[in-house]
């Protein structure tokens, strides 16, 4: 029988699924939109550039004030519901404009704005939500507790390249209705779980925070961003060069299904031996699988390589969440939450501001930047060893 924390685990990885669901959505239909407005398609580029990188003050900024609203009132939830709220009727608009949109043809950038106006709604909820995890679960058993998360939202994303016909098959208005209300049953499902106003230990606590940490968790971001975008883009191009039999989108989706499924095992790893450890044996691992299967390619390296990628990744991608949880004091939690990902969508922004188009990244270059970006992660969670304790 699960304990009331795993129920609400449960809840909360619902809430990752609805907001992975919704930002596929989002995605799915941003050039669409656009094009179907008389922009074009370049922009929606340029709106995912924006958008990330107004989200790195938004995500800092709005887990900090979750952290003050714990500590008046013991729990986080009036941000997350302002944020849910916000996200699903904007999601409304988006389709309505774009359906009465001769209504708005005097005011032409009404559909970038309200696209923009959305991301930072989603901003608003994001860090405070995810950030809750480091309440419902021991620190020892954090990575468990988030690889959950990472397996529902992993399983979501995977299925954008078999899932995007059938999603603009829907039609806008639907699609996006059906965002907003898988969004807003989620959160109930969170809040019937999660109460709130019981766990006031915290509220009045308060710890000084070690500036330096704030950059580790900023550049781990940055460079886990890069280096997971990098390696995304090379494997098709090396499964398109030396395995050209196979279909490298439908291969990249079984591969992404299974560094979701790996986050479970994974979790239980890193509890047991330590997340750090295995977030650093992860790096190492992955940066050398895809450095091998770009520079000494056959058969047997690249098959080994994506075994090892497949394992290994996970352990990166879940155990970041936990890791900053960690760097900060237990009251910080939604600082260091946002932190990370505002450092995670600076990497973002700035690796479509550079690679755009993303035709430009070469397999060499994909896998050198790839496996910098891992390993300047890496020496920021080295160098958290000596100052966590501080």
């Amino acid at each position: 029988m699960l304990n009331a924390s795993w129920y609400k685990i449960i809840g909360l990885s619902a809430l990752q699924g609805a907001i992975s669901l919704t930002w596929l959505i989002y995605n799915i239909y941003l050039p669409k939109l656009l094009i179907g407005y008389g922009f074009a398609p370049a922009l929606a580029v340029s709106l995912l550039i924006v958008e990330n990188a107004i989200a790195v003050i938004l995500e800092p900024l709005f887990g900090s004030l979750s952290d003050r609203a714990y500590r008046w009132v013991a729990t986080k939830f009036g941000i997350v519901s302002l944020g849910v709220i916000l996200t699903s009727a904007i999601s409304v608009l988006i389709p309505t404009i774009f359906v009465f949109r001769d209504l708005f043809s005097a005011i032409n950038w009404i559909l970038p704005g309200v696209l923009v106006a959305w991301a930072m709604a989603m901003s608003v909820f994001r860090t405070p939500a995810i950030s809750l995890v480091g309440r419902y679960a021991f620190a020892s058993e954090l990575p468990i507790a988030t690889s959950f998360l990472t397996l529902v939202g992993g399983f979501v994303g995977s299925m954008r390249p078999v899932s995007q016909d059938f999603i603009l098959s829907l039609g806008a208005p639907t699609a996006f209705t059906i965002g907003s209300v898988v969004l807003l049953a989620a959160t109930g499902l969170l809040r019937y779980f999660d109460p709130g106003m019981d766990d006031p230990l915290l509220v009045n606590k308060r710890q000084p925070i070690v500036p330096l940490k704030v950059g580790l968790l900023l550049v781990t971001g940055f460079g886990i961003a890069w280096g997971v975008r990098c390696l995304l883009e090379t494997l098709p191009k090396v499964f398109k060069l030396h395995v050209p039999q196979l279909d490298p989108v439908l291969t990249m989706v079984v591969i992404s299904l299974a560094i979701a499924i790996s986050a479970l095992p994974g979790g239980l790893l890193a509890a047991k031996y330590g997340n750090q450890r295995l977030m650093l044996m992860g790096i190492g691992a992955t940066s050398l699988a895809l450095l091998t299967s770009v520079f000494l390619p056959s058969y047997i390296t690249i098959a080994i390589a994506v075994l090892l990628i497949t394992i290994c990744l996970s352990w990166v991608t879940n155990g970041a969440i936990p890791f900053a949880i960690n760097t900060f004091p237990a009251d910080r939690s939604g600082l260091a939450v946002g932190l990370y990902f505002g450092g995670f969508s600076a990497g973002i922004s700035s690796f479509s501001s550079v690679f755009n188009p993303v035709s430009n990244l070469t397999p060499v270059l994909g896998a050198i930047l790839a496996s910098l970006g891992f390993i300047v992660a890496g020496g920021c969670i080295l160098a958290s060893f000596k100052l966590v304790e501080n």
